[in-house]
């Protein structure tokens, strides 16, 4: 016998799922800063192999993405068998220079999501001041963060 639940989230509202100290959250914050520095590293290496395997050089590799995006931008018909080099270059396939632009782009990505995370960790509190309820004294407690389901997915909670 199946049950069906109308409101899934009237289940879990006494849940505190997503409530995280300054600790988790560093931690988990540092751990996603490591990755994504692991998936740049990666990126970039792919790129080397790839210009080094088709032998492209930083000034053909210019030209060759400039004549690629114009041709994505819909331009004029762009023949591929010009790529800017010597005569005696091979022809690199269009697949290829795609690769490159998009793993640019995601490196890219990847550095501002690093750089966003480094500021966010920086300003962390370790503490916050709150008066206490009963007395009115100034204490110092640890902060509590509330993040979302896309938060806490991202960081890996």
């Amino acid at each position: 016998m199946g049950h069906y639940v109308e409101q899934p989230t009237e289940m879990f509202e006494s849940v505190r799922y997503n409530t995280k100290t300054t600790p988790e959250l560093r931690g988990a914050m540092q751990k996603k800063v490591k990755e994504l520095g692991g998936r740049i590293d990666e990126r970039e290496a792919r790129m080397r192999r790839i210009r080094d395997e088709y032998q492209i050089d930083a000034e053909r590799l210019a030209t060759l993405v400039m004549q690629f995006q114009k041709k994505a931008r819909g331009s004029e018909m762009v023949s591929y068998q010009s790529q800017g080099g010597d005569s005696g270059d091979a022809l690199i396939p269009a697949g290829v220079i795609a690769n490159i632009i998009r793993e640019r782009e995601m490196v890219d990505s990847e550095r501002a999501q690093i750089r966003k995370l480094e500021l966010v960790l920086r300003n962390l509190p370790d503490s916050e001041l709150y008066n206490d309820p009963k007395t009115g004294e100034v204490k110092s407690r640890q902060p509590l963060h509330q993040l979302t389901d896309d938060e806490l997915e991202y960081l890996g909670f």
